[in-house]
């Protein structure tokens, strides 16, 4: 009945862990014997956790070398082309592919799926001519213009460079004045010609900086929480003031030094730029990303973002083996149930959170009396209504050596389980197998797919399961007509409820890695460092945990509950977009429409104010952002438009 996974590892620790409610009434004695384990009880091996790494280490990136072949003073003479056709896509130009700017700058592409082009310029020296940017005429193929740093500059060997010639850096200024396409650096060295007086470089690792959004740079980041200044940190920036009558400066320090403005120039051209470094993973950048791609765009793009939370909980009605010096289970109660419906619907009290759901991957055998008293049961059947629940397999079989007639038994059963219940968000259409077992095998996925599976989940840290690009899934290999969506394990361990239990395995497993053992509330801080940097970036994967976790340990708070919570309050601290929740489907239907998208061969073009249109080799449907129509949605102000395109087909739409 319950959740246990066999240990072999020689490494020993003693232990002296009560389990959450132990002498609560449904941890009778009226169950099965438990199993003996190792005593005294060692930590779990790695391969045997599905465990998520620890919060990435944060390096500070370096200053700039500015090259001497850099220009200083930029501007065309070119006549502005109205009316021209301009591709939707963006044009990425890094000096050698190995800026840590880079990072961000692809990440918030690829998540969005905002098309684009990476050109390395010390691939090709002068090789950036203006063929490669329009037709000359009435045709320009990039909407916006993105450079990794100001200077393009690069170590070649023996000395820092450009990796623009004087011609080359002359052609991008033309085709910017040419077709008023904007531009994003996304690290600048602060100079005269893009708005800035002379500069100081600081560490932020050793003196973090507090950044302010002024007015006009809230309405640029207009998904980035006023309310509090931005941390920058563990990146190396540069402090200058504004110059020029020209410039708007968007973000700033209390001393007023600008670290993001925008310069107009004279002959008609738009810059953005920042004046701090940044990475994938610094919150700062994944703040910061997503506005800056949206103003180089002008607001229309294709692609689009949300933001996501999507905790699913395994082994709902079963027991879990707890880690402790002795042998030991869990299954939540009925009280555990109730704090945690009340924790939920305090989320949704705030605009932020009021979609979030918790995701319910049951073992219906649970329900069945094997527990005794079994308050949990009707508990769960009372508020069932508020929480969408997953088919987990009857009795959490591992399908790995199943045969096809045991597990179209076990999915079969669990589903007729969802409808006793009486379930009324159950998905049937979806699948987390036990221990992520059976997704190889022909028996297990062919018995799925003839029960009506069509989705069911991975465990990103094992090889071959995580996502293949941002957003998208993997078809599975034995039964293609299940699609398998990637979902993230988290190191809130499935055998722990209580402070205790999660601080001492936590250690006995990290304390190399940190060199000291962590209190519970670094723990806290040291995985929800992690959540939120998938919730920053937009990624739509969900998050393993299980019923062990749910356990009010002092009544009112559990272990997710503390967790999440940790979570969504350092996210409220720098996004205000509203989080989204979807059901299993409804995530399958997205990874799904993310991958068709991906291989569809999508065009798009558009004649400001006046026509988009798309078009595809294969059938899809295209995400819009900036397009307003019925069958859209707004999301945080802003219009966001699914639009089928047939294939070999175009599909045009007048722009107000």
């Amino acid at each position: 009945m319950r959740k246990s996974r066999s240990i072999g590892f020689s490494f020993v620790v003693s232990l002296a862990v009560v389990a959450c409610g132990i002498d609560d009434p449904d941890q009778s004695s009226a169950r099965q014997p438990l199993l003996g384990l190792p005593l005294p009880l060692p930590p779990l091996p790695l391969d045997l956790l599905s465990l998520a790494p620890p919060a990435l280490p944060t390096i500070p990136t370096g200053p700039q070398h500015i090259p001497p072949d850099a220009p200083t003073t930029s501007g065309t003479t070119q006549v502005p082309f109205t009316g021209a056709r301009i591709d939707a896509k963006l044009l990425v130009i890094s000096a050698d592919g190995k800026e840590a700017d880079l990072t961000w700058i692809r990440q918030v592409a690829d998540y969005t799926g905002v098309p684009y082009t990476l050109y390395i310029a010390s691939a090709t020296p002068g090789g950036f001519v203006p063929s490669m940017l329009s037709d000359g005429n009435a045709h320009a193929y990039y909407q916006g213009i993105v450079l990794t740093t100001g200077s393009l500059g690069y170590f070649n060997g023996s000395s820092f460079v450009s990796g623009f010639s004087p011609v080359e850096w002359q052609t991008l200024w033309d085709y910017q004045g040419r077709y008023k396409i904007r531009t994003l650096v996304g690290f600048v060295f602060p100079t005269a010609d893009y708005g800035y007086g002379p500069p100081t470089g600081v560490d932020t690792t050793t003196a973090p900086i507090a950044a302010t959004l002024t007015p006009a740079g809230a309405q640029i980041f207009r998904d980035v929480e006023t309310a509090n200044p931005l941390t920058i940190s563990k990146a190396w920036t540069y402090l200058a003031a504004p110059v020029g009558t020209d410039t708007t400066v968007l973000m700033n320090d209390a001393q007023g030094h600008a670290l993001a403005l925008l310069r107009n120039y004279p002959d008609g051209r738009k810059v953005m730029s920042m004046t701090f470094d940044g990475n994938f993973f610094l919150v700062h950048s994944l703040a910061l990303s997503y506005g800056a791609i949206r103003w180089v765009t002008g607001g229309l793009f294709v692609g689009e973002r949300h933001a996501y939370v999507t905790p699913q909980i395994d082994d709902i009605f079963l027991d879990n083996d707890i880690y402790s010096a002795t042998p030991k289970t869990y299954r939540i109660t009925g009280t555990d149930w109730t704090a945690l419906t009340t924790w939920q619907t305090q989320k949704h009290a705030d605009p932020r959170t009021a979609q979030l759901l918790l995701h319910m991957a049951f073992n219906g055998q649970g329900t069945t009396g094997i527990y005794f008293p079994d308050t949990l049961t009707p508990a769960a059947r009372l508020t069932q209504g508020q929480f969408p629940w997953i088919n987990h397999t009857y009795t959490h079989e591992n399908l790995d050596n199943a045969s096809y007639a045991v597990a179209f038994n076990e999915i079969r059963r669990n589903q007729q389980t969802a409808v006793t219940m009486g379930f009324s968000h159950f998905d049937p259409a979806t699948l987390v197998t036990p221990d992520i077992s059976g997704l190889s095998s022909p028996d297990a996925m062919g018995a799925a797919y003839d029960a009506g599976i069509r989705y069911v989940v991975t465990d990103t840290s094992r090889a071959g399961m995580d996502n293949p690009t941002p957003q998208a899934g993997i078809l599975n290999w034995v039964e293609p007509g299940i699609l398998m969506i990637p979902r993230r394990p988290v190191n809130l361990f499935y055998n722990v409820s209580n402070p205790s239990e999660w601080t001492t395995e936590y250690n006995a497993i990290y304390h190399s890695f940190w060199g000291r053992d962590l209190t519970y509330t670094e723990i806290l801080d040291t995985v929800s460092d992690v959540l939120v940097q998938y919730m920053l970036r937009g990624e739509n994967d969900p998050w393993m945990f299980h019923q062990a976790n749910l356990c009010a340990y002092d009544g009112i708070h559990s272990l997710l509950g503390d967790l999440l919570d940790r979570t969504i309050a350092k996210y409220r601290r720098v996004l205000v977009l509203p989080v989204k929740s979807p059901t299993m489907t409804e995530l399958g239907h997205l990874v799904q429409s993310r991958m068709t998208y991906n291989d569809a061969g999508v065009a798009a073009s558009f004649v400001p104010g006046s026509q988009l249109t798309l078009s595809s080799v294969n059938d899809t449907v295209v995400p819009v952002t900036g397009l307003c129509s019925p069958s859209g949605e707004v999301y945080n102000g802003e219009c966001i438009s699914y639009v089928p395109v047939t294939g070999g087909q175009s599909t045009s739409f007048t722009l107000q």
